[in-house]
Protein backbone atom coordinates (compact mmCIF):
# COMPACT_ATOMS: atom_id res chain seq x y z
CA UNK A 1 0.00 0.00 0.00
CA UNK A 2 1.43 3.18 -0.75
CA UNK A 3 0.87 5.72 2.09
CA UNK A 4 2.31 2.65 4.05
CA UNK A 5 5.40 2.38 2.16
CA UNK A 6 5.73 6.34 2.13
CA UNK A 7 5.72 6.47 6.34
CA UNK A 8 7.91 3.81 6.87
CA UNK A 9 10.46 5.47 4.23
CA UNK A 10 10.01 8.69 5.92
CA UNK A 11 10.69 7.09 9.20
CA UNK A 12 13.61 5.17 8.50
CA UNK A 13 14.89 8.59 5.98
CA UNK A 14 14.73 10.43 9.62
CA UNK A 15 16.20 8.34 11.44
CA UNK A 16 19.42 7.53 9.22
CA UNK A 17 19.64 11.12 9.14
CA UNK A 18 20.01 11.46 12.64
CA UNK A 19 22.25 9.05 13.21
CA UNK A 20 24.38 10.25 10.65
CA UNK A 21 25.17 13.08 12.13
CA UNK A 22 29.19 13.07 12.88
CA UNK A 23 28.81 13.66 16.42
CA UNK A 24 26.48 11.97 19.07
CA UNK A 25 26.98 13.34 22.16
CA UNK A 26 26.33 11.42 25.11
CA UNK A 27 23.93 12.23 27.48
CA UNK A 28 20.90 10.99 29.37
CA UNK A 29 18.68 8.46 28.54
CA UNK A 30 15.08 7.10 29.36
CA UNK A 31 12.96 4.44 28.58
CA UNK A 32 9.13 5.08 28.95
CA UNK A 33 5.61 3.21 28.74
CA UNK A 34 2.66 4.95 27.06
CA UNK A 35 -0.11 5.45 29.51
CA UNK A 36 -2.62 6.26 27.20
CA UNK A 37 -1.99 3.50 24.36
CA UNK A 38 -2.32 1.07 27.70
CA UNK A 39 -6.35 1.38 28.35
CA UNK A 40 -6.60 1.04 24.30
CA UNK A 41 -4.97 -2.55 24.25
CA UNK A 42 -1.72 -1.14 23.20
CA UNK A 43 1.38 -1.70 24.75
CA UNK A 44 3.91 1.30 23.29
CA UNK A 45 7.96 1.06 25.28
CA UNK A 46 9.38 4.08 24.53
CA UNK A 47 13.08 5.22 24.15
CA UNK A 48 14.97 8.55 24.54
CA UNK A 49 18.18 9.77 23.37
CA UNK A 50 19.85 12.55 23.85
CA UNK A 51 21.90 13.81 20.03
CA UNK A 52 22.27 17.03 20.90
CA UNK A 53 22.55 20.16 23.50
CA UNK A 54 18.58 21.11 22.03
CA UNK A 55 17.55 17.54 20.25
CA UNK A 56 16.55 13.98 20.92
CA UNK A 57 15.09 10.98 19.22
CA UNK A 58 12.43 9.63 20.57
CA UNK A 59 11.41 5.96 19.31
CA UNK A 60 8.61 3.61 20.27
CA UNK A 61 7.34 0.36 19.22
CA UNK A 62 3.72 -0.87 19.37
CA UNK A 63 2.55 -4.11 20.49
CA UNK A 64 -1.01 -5.04 20.23
CA UNK A 65 -3.36 -7.22 22.11
CA UNK A 66 -6.89 -5.98 22.44
CA UNK A 67 -10.33 -8.11 23.04
CA UNK A 68 -13.63 -7.04 24.62
CA UNK A 69 -12.68 -9.88 27.31
CA UNK A 70 -10.06 -7.70 28.83
CA UNK A 71 -9.11 -3.79 29.37
CA UNK A 72 -9.73 -2.63 26.27
CA UNK A 73 -13.31 -3.50 26.36
CA UNK A 74 -14.94 -0.08 26.12
CA UNK A 75 -12.07 1.21 24.33
CA UNK A 76 -13.56 -1.77 21.14
CA UNK A 77 -17.26 -1.42 22.13
CA UNK A 78 -16.82 2.00 20.77
CA UNK A 79 -15.29 1.33 17.69
CA UNK A 80 -18.20 0.31 14.51
CA UNK A 81 -16.84 -2.18 12.46
CA UNK A 82 -19.70 -2.94 10.44
CA UNK A 83 -18.37 -4.99 7.51
CA UNK A 84 -20.29 -5.43 3.92
CA UNK A 85 -18.99 -8.44 2.09
CA UNK A 86 -19.90 -8.03 -1.69
CA UNK A 87 -19.28 -11.46 -2.06
CA UNK A 88 -22.38 -12.33 -0.16
CA UNK A 89 -23.74 -9.15 -0.21
CA UNK A 90 -24.53 -9.71 3.37
CA UNK A 91 -23.69 -6.39 5.91
CA UNK A 92 -22.13 -7.93 9.27
CA UNK A 93 -22.05 -6.21 12.73
CA UNK A 94 -18.50 -6.88 14.49
CA UNK A 95 -19.12 -6.76 17.76
CA UNK A 96 -16.89 -9.43 19.46
CA UNK A 97 -13.69 -7.82 17.74
CA UNK A 98 -10.08 -9.41 19.05
CA UNK A 99 -6.95 -6.71 17.86
CA UNK A 100 -3.70 -8.16 17.42
CA UNK A 101 -0.72 -5.90 15.75
CA UNK A 102 2.44 -3.89 15.91
CA UNK A 103 3.72 -0.50 15.13
CA UNK A 104 6.58 1.77 15.06
CA UNK A 105 6.00 5.44 16.27
CA UNK A 106 8.86 8.03 15.70
CA UNK A 107 9.56 12.11 16.74
CA UNK A 108 12.16 14.21 16.61
CA UNK A 109 12.25 16.39 19.11
CA UNK A 110 13.75 20.17 19.51
CA UNK A 111 13.85 21.47 23.19
CA UNK A 112 13.10 25.04 23.83
CA UNK A 113 15.64 25.54 26.20
CA UNK A 114 19.15 24.05 25.65
CA UNK A 115 19.37 20.98 27.77
CA UNK A 116 21.38 20.39 30.82
CA UNK A 117 24.17 18.10 30.64
CA UNK A 118 22.36 15.03 31.89
CA UNK A 119 18.76 15.59 31.76
CA UNK A 120 16.12 15.68 29.32
CA UNK A 121 13.72 17.92 30.25
CA UNK A 122 11.98 20.88 29.71
CA UNK A 123 9.27 21.79 26.72
CA UNK A 124 9.48 20.63 23.47
CA UNK A 125 7.95 20.58 19.53
CA UNK A 126 8.59 17.22 17.48
CA UNK A 127 7.09 16.17 14.31
CA UNK A 128 5.75 12.90 14.80
CA UNK A 129 5.11 9.86 12.26
CA UNK A 130 4.10 6.61 13.51
CA UNK A 131 2.56 3.28 11.30
CA UNK A 132 0.19 0.39 12.65
CA UNK A 133 -0.67 -2.74 11.48
CA UNK A 134 -4.00 -4.60 13.18
CA UNK A 135 -5.40 -7.98 12.43
CA UNK A 136 -9.35 -7.32 13.34
CA UNK A 137 -10.65 -10.97 14.26
CA UNK A 138 -14.47 -11.07 14.92
CA UNK A 139 -16.69 -14.65 15.30
CA UNK A 140 -19.96 -13.19 13.40
CA UNK A 141 -22.09 -16.81 13.74
CA UNK A 142 -21.26 -20.83 14.92
CA UNK A 143 -19.21 -21.36 11.72
CA UNK A 144 -17.99 -18.17 10.11
CA UNK A 145 -15.04 -16.13 11.46
CA UNK A 146 -14.41 -12.59 9.34
CA UNK A 147 -11.12 -11.60 9.54
CA UNK A 148 -9.73 -7.85 8.55
CA UNK A 149 -6.18 -6.41 8.33
CA UNK A 150 -6.23 -2.30 8.92
CA UNK A 151 -3.30 -0.21 8.03
CA UNK A 152 -2.98 2.89 10.01
CA UNK A 153 -0.81 5.79 9.64
CA UNK A 154 -0.17 9.47 11.05
CA UNK A 155 1.99 12.55 10.55
CA UNK A 156 1.57 15.60 12.66
CA UNK A 157 3.32 17.74 15.48
CA UNK A 158 3.80 17.48 18.67
CA UNK A 159 3.94 19.89 21.46
CA UNK A 160 4.99 18.91 25.09
CA UNK A 161 7.02 18.61 28.74
CA UNK A 162 8.84 16.31 30.20
CA UNK A 163 9.98 16.34 33.91
CA UNK A 164 12.31 14.51 35.65
CA UNK A 165 12.77 13.40 39.26
CA UNK A 166 16.43 13.20 40.84
CA UNK A 167 16.99 11.11 37.53
CA UNK A 168 15.22 8.58 38.35
CA UNK A 169 11.78 8.67 37.03
CA UNK A 170 10.47 10.90 33.79
CA UNK A 171 7.01 11.78 33.33
CA UNK A 172 6.19 13.01 29.54
CA UNK A 173 2.91 14.17 28.16
CA UNK A 174 2.28 15.86 24.90
CA UNK A 175 -0.56 17.12 22.55
CA UNK A 176 -0.39 17.56 18.98
CA UNK A 177 -2.25 17.84 15.79
CA UNK A 178 -1.72 16.10 12.26
CA UNK A 179 -3.35 14.03 9.65
CA UNK A 180 -4.50 10.69 10.26
CA UNK A 181 -4.84 8.11 7.22
CA UNK A 182 -6.87 4.19 7.50
CA UNK A 183 -6.64 1.50 4.62
CA UNK A 184 -7.68 -1.74 5.17
CA UNK A 185 -6.28 -4.47 2.78
CA UNK A 186 -9.40 -5.52 1.09
CA UNK A 187 -10.39 -2.45 0.07
CA UNK A 188 -8.99 -0.32 -2.70
CA UNK A 189 -8.98 3.01 -0.89
CA UNK A 190 -8.32 5.07 1.95
CA UNK A 191 -11.33 4.64 4.80
CA UNK A 192 -13.98 7.39 5.04
CA UNK A 193 -17.43 8.96 7.12
CA UNK A 194 -15.49 7.01 10.02
CA UNK A 195 -15.83 9.81 13.44
CA UNK A 196 -12.18 10.80 14.45
CA UNK A 197 -12.59 8.79 17.76
CA UNK A 198 -12.74 5.24 15.88
CA UNK A 199 -9.32 3.62 15.32
CA UNK A 200 -10.21 3.51 11.63
CA UNK A 201 -10.60 7.11 11.12
CA UNK A 202 -8.63 9.21 8.48
CA UNK A 203 -8.55 12.82 8.39
CA UNK A 204 -7.40 15.92 10.47
CA UNK A 205 -6.76 13.95 13.87
CA UNK A 206 -6.25 15.47 17.66
CA UNK A 207 -3.03 13.10 19.21
CA UNK A 208 -1.67 12.90 22.65
CA UNK A 209 0.64 11.17 24.89
CA UNK A 210 0.89 10.26 28.64
CA UNK A 211 4.18 7.85 29.10
CA UNK A 212 6.27 7.48 32.48
CA UNK A 213 9.29 6.01 32.57
CA UNK A 214 12.94 5.43 33.89
CA UNK A 215 16.03 7.39 33.55
CA UNK A 216 19.64 5.99 32.76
Amino acid sequence: MRFTASILFIIVSSISAVFAQDTILQGNKNFKLDLFRAVQGTIQLTHEHRISSRYSVNIGLMGTYASTRGLAKPYLKAQDFTYFDATSNKLYSLDNVEALGYGVNFQLRKYLSKLPSSSLSGFYLAPELFYRRLNLTSLVATNLEIKRILNLGYIGYAFGYQKNWRDIVCIDTYVGGGFFLSQYTDETRLTRFRNNYQVDFTGMYFNMGVLIGVVR
